[in-house]
């Protein structure tokens, strides 16, 4: 019988991308730990992996490292066995209703297109201008700094210490209304997208599944967010702004209401259900690890995916990558990957193991922060494979001269 990999799951509770890594390991029942980290930097247990990246989540599989929602989604759907869980995604096409019509290839696509749409566009981006000032995090002036490096400009402007992490003057209340109002405008248009179109029939999932698949999970996140934070959709004095001075009859109004989007938001509804069930259904609890237990773990395990021999011969740079060919990237190089969008200051240097078009995989050495019964143990000389999409991140020869920048 097959067993399920070593699944060590970085994260911080509240994190909305990791919650769609959390849901996927719920939701199919595969067996995993986590390590909770902090919500600001540094993230000291990532570095005992000699991890400078600061996006969560991170997922460990064995000895393989991955870095970005997507990629770890796609790496998790790829863990079958007949003994495991079914998978999630559109593979897993015999779950389908008879009743739908449409292709594998469509409905991959579809699959696809979700994520898109809640990922690479500016959806988050305005759902986070939606968190209402009652948040006790935004009332922490190091969150507002640690997210002004992460974002390269203040997240929230519209908050009072948003603006001081910028050394610019208080947004009047009006320019913070009239912000949240346009962010608002852009998730009512994502919600009437999803209300109006796949959720129009009454179906209780998007594909038309028996349960959430990973679909629902690619589409729902930032509803789901938004919905478990009261105020979030308010409007109109509310929420967003806090001032004292709004009149009684600029009262926050619901911009977002189960009048105006009713299958959206019964939706969500039956998501949290099946969570909770999924939740009570789990035994034994999800083990919690600290950081060292983690990391010693991770170095321990055998790698997840094909691991090249000593002489290098399983590494491989595609040839034909506009990248490698321009920039003059090779197997066994070192090279240093970093996201193009947010958490840029976070770059890692390795030697370029496998580079294609949808992937870059480094081998990284241990970091001096690891402890010295780890080092005096064998397990200096170790390595660990850190993974990374090719989309949204980049990846140039590492400059010897950079060292101390990083």
């Amino acid at each position: 019988m097959t067993e399920a990999p070593q699944i060590i799951l970085y994260h911080y509770a509240y994190s909305p991308f990791a919650r769609r890594v959390q849901w996927y390991l719920l939701l199919r029942g595969l067996p995993y730990s986590e390590c909770l980290q902090p919500p600001t930097m540094p993230r000291p247990d990532l570095r005992l992996l000699g991890v400078r990246h600061r996006r969560i989540p991170v997922l460990a599989i064995g000895r393989d490292v991955y870095m970005d929602s997507r990629l770890i989604l796609r790496k998790l759907e790829q863990i079958a066995s007949p003994s495991l869980p079914p998978l999630l995604g559109i593979t897993a096409a015999a779950g389908l209703s008879s009743s739908s019509s449409s292709s594998s290839p469509e409905l991959l696509a579809l699959e696809r297109l979700l994520d898109v749409l809640t990922v690479d566009g500016t959806l988050f981006a305005n759902a986070g201008r939606l968190i209402p000032d009652s948040v006790p995090l935004l009332k922490d002036p190091a969150f507002h700094k640690d997210r002004a490096d992460f974002m390269g400009a203040p997240m929230f402007p519209h908050h009072p210490l948003g603006d001081r992490a910028r050394n610019s003057n208080h947004v009047s209340p009006s320019s913070s209304d009239l912000r949240r109002a346009e962010a608002l405008v852009e998730i009512r248009h994502a919600a009437a997208l999803l209300e109006t179109t796949m959720l129009a029939d009454g179906r209780d999932w998007i594909l038309r599944t028996a349960a959430p698949s990973l679909a629902d999970i690619e589409a729902i996140w930032p509803f789901h967010w938004l919905a478990s934070m009261p105020g979030a959709f308010d409007v109109g004095g509310g929420g967003g702004g806090g001032s004292s001075s709004r009149s009684a009859a600029s009262a926050p109004q619901a911009g977002l209401s189960r009048e105006q989007y009713p299958r959206l938001l019964a939706w969500v509804d039956r998501f949290n259900t099946v969570l909770r069930a999924a939740r009570k259904a789990r035994e034994p609890p999800v083990p919690r690890l600290d950081g060292p237990t983690a990391a010693a773990a991770v170095w321990a395990a055998p790698f997840h995916e094909v691991q090249p021999d000593s002489n290098g011969d399983n590494d491989y740079v595609d040839p034909s990558d506009p990248v490698a060919r321009v920039s003059g990237l090779r197997a066994g190089q070192r090279v240093v990957v970093w996201p193009t969008d947010t958490g840029a200051s976070g770059r890692d240097v390795g030697r370029l193991v496998r580079l294609t078009a949808d992937e870059v995989v480094l081998a990284i050495g241990p970091s001096e922060d690891r402890s010295s019964s780890s080092s005096s143990s064998g397990t200096s000389s170790l390595s660990i494979h850190l993974h990374a999409p090719r989309h949204g991140f980049r990846v140039r020869p590492f400059d010897e001269a950079d060292e101390a920048k990083l």
